[in-house]
């Protein structure tokens, strides 16, 4: 249930420098399978992952498997964890309670929860159940003050009293319905109200109204009756299958097969029972912020695609459509990849646009003049923690309190530290200096470190340097960043907005003071920059210059 495709005020969703991309759809099976193995042979987290492209009444099935982990593939109709995509067969029940004309989109949410249920507003102004359907309601991601006694299964000890007695606890920042931002939290109110109204069992109105139709032998959680993929963190350590309250499983606890969600896929592209694709036809129409009904609407290279990605604590998933073409992808991976940039780049490359891809992820060496730049001590809010070199070079990271941990290297210029799912980022610095600090990404959210006693910014640039940054910089498939210089000020241009003012905040970093942003560049070892990093919002987002 870790978010993608995030409607943020610069970007959507991150990205990594890719090594090859593709214009066209694959041809056969074994060209999937080709394009699938390109991506994820050798990768250092072991994913495996079955794919399935559909071409009108054309579907091409294949698997690939990094070959890192000591366990195999799983079974060829194992179910596997989809995540938030969860989301949008939510939605087709709010669909379904419209068309029995039961709900509309612009009922106060209030409606259908328990009565007495104190819920946030502005005036006369409510949360309504398109709010929630576009995550524009100004909700949190988590309900305030949500505990887990289990962080690898973090909504098992949430209840509906919690959820609810944490909504009477919120206060709006932004006028509802102002801005997108993904919150779970709202979609766990929207699963709980449609359980309601769907007679109390969320399952079985799943099972009735939208799996049986399709023949799909998808379930709610796991089955003991049906073969299950076991998920795995990032390096191949297996971990446990997420839990939670039965009436708010619409956030994303669904289990499927990929032949399940080919019949889901194709369901999406118009072909299937009648009343279902009528259902399927309404959660689709645009409706606020880039969304239609969860599912998000993106405009890109000429083509109308509705998507959605998934990611628990062992698996990711994609769900991409094109209605228009009669196209779709789907992807289940059974690796938690959310941290990593997902599944975006392959589904769009294997829906034919021309994408960046991201090379495999390999276990690599990190250089010695790197692991002597990190080590030392940081700060990152309330957590002081020490990076040192212990013997052979092995460099080790540290929280105070908490157990140390061996950080390795990957390909991709990020260190990564065993049995935790969680990547560092080092942030650039000046030769033979220290790294001033680090990005920390865990669980969806990223932070950042700062290393203690040194300055948080160096000096300015000099003008005749920072010339080098003007450019564009491909952030994710569907989103560039433009950096250039104008009537003596720095500008910054996301795809479709308005530029931007920035300030040199320090050597090759820009600040955005108007959106709470920092852009700082990467250079090689001639000098020349070759990458921007974006942090917004909780977001690191890193592309290569164009």
């Amino acid at each position: 249930m870790k978010p993608r495709w995030r409607a943020l005020t610069l970007a959507a969703a991150a990205a990594l420098p890719a090594s090859f991309s593709h214009a066209a759809m694959p041809a056969d099976a074994t060209d999937l399978a080709r394009r699938l193995a390109a991506r994820f042979e050798g990768n250092r987290t072991g994913a495996c992952v079955a794919a399935a492209v559909i071409d009108h009444d054309k579907v091409l099935r294949a698997q690939a498997c990094a070959g890192t982990r000591r366990d195999g593939p799983p079974g060829e109709n194992a179910a596997f964890e989809i995540g938030s995509v969860t989301k949008t067969m939510t939605a087709y029940l709010v669909a379904d309670l419209i068309q029995q004309g039961r709900w509309s989109l612009d009922d106060p949410i209030a409606r259908h929860l328990p009565a007495g249920t104190r819920l946030p507003r502005q005036g006369d102004r409510q949360i309504l159940v398109r709010d929630l359907l576009t995550h524009t309601a100004g909700l949190p991601a988590l309900p305030p003050g949500m505990r887990s006694t289990d962080a690898a299964n973090p909504y098992a000890d949430l209840t509906e009293t919690e959820l609810l007695k944490a909504l009477g606890e919120v206060t709006l920042t932004r006028p509802i319905g102002s801005r997108a931002e993904y919150s779970n939290f709202g979609m766990m109110l929207v699963s709980l109200a449609v359980a309601n109204s769907q007679g109390g069992d969320l399952a079985a109105a799943w099972q009735r109204r939208l799996f049986q139709p399709l023949g799909m032998t998808a379930t709610l959680g796991p089955d003991a009756r049906r073969p299950q993929a076991q998920g795995h963190l990032p390096g191949g350590m297996p971990t446990p299958a997420w839990t939670i309250t039965p009436r708010l499983a619409g956030v994303g606890m669904v289990r499927a097969t990929l032949a399940d969600m080919v019949a889901y896929a194709r369901a999406g592209l118009g072909e299937g029972p009648a009343e279902v694709v009528a259902r399927l036809r309404l959660t689709q129409q645009p409706l606020a912020q880039g969304f239609a009904m969860n599912w998000m609407h993106r405009e890109l290279q000429g083509r109308a695609l509705l998507l959605h990605e998934g990611g628990t604590g062992g698996f990711s998933s994609l769900v991409a459509l094109d209605p228009e073409r009669q196209q779709a992808v789907v992807l289940l991976a059974d690796t938690a990849l959310t941290d990593l940039g997902g599944l975006g780049d392959l589904g769009l490359s294997l829906l034919g646009l021309d994408v960046p891809v991201q090379p495999p992820r390999r276990m690599a060496e990190a250089p010695a003049a790197l692991r002597q730049a990190l080590a030392g001590d940081y700060r990152m809010g309330p957590l002081s923690l020490r990076v040192w070199q212990a013997a052979e070079g092995r460099l080790m990271l540290q929280a105070q309190g908490q157990q140390a941990f061996e950080l390795r290297y990957d390909s991709a210029g990020d260190f990564y530290p065993l049995g935790l799912n969680a990547r560092l980022t080092p942030l650039p610095a000046a030769a033979d200096a220290a790294v001033p600090g680090f990005t920390w990404q865990q669980g969806g959210g990223v932070a950042e470190a700062v290393r203690v006693g040194k300055a948080t910014t160096a000096a300015p640039a000099s003008p005749a340097d920072a010339k080098a940054w003007t450019g564009q910089y491909a952030l994710t498939p569907q989103f560039s960043l433009r950096v250039f210089e104008q009537g003596g000020q720095w500008q910054v241009q996301g795809s479709g907005q308005p530029a931007i003012t920035a300030t040199v905040a320090g050597t090759d970093r820009l600040e955005i003071a108007q959106v709470g942003a920092v852009v700082t560049f990467e250079r090689n070892a001639a000098g020349e920059v070759v990458a921007a990093v974006l942090a917004q919002g909780g977001q690191v987002l890193r592309g290569p210059r164009r």
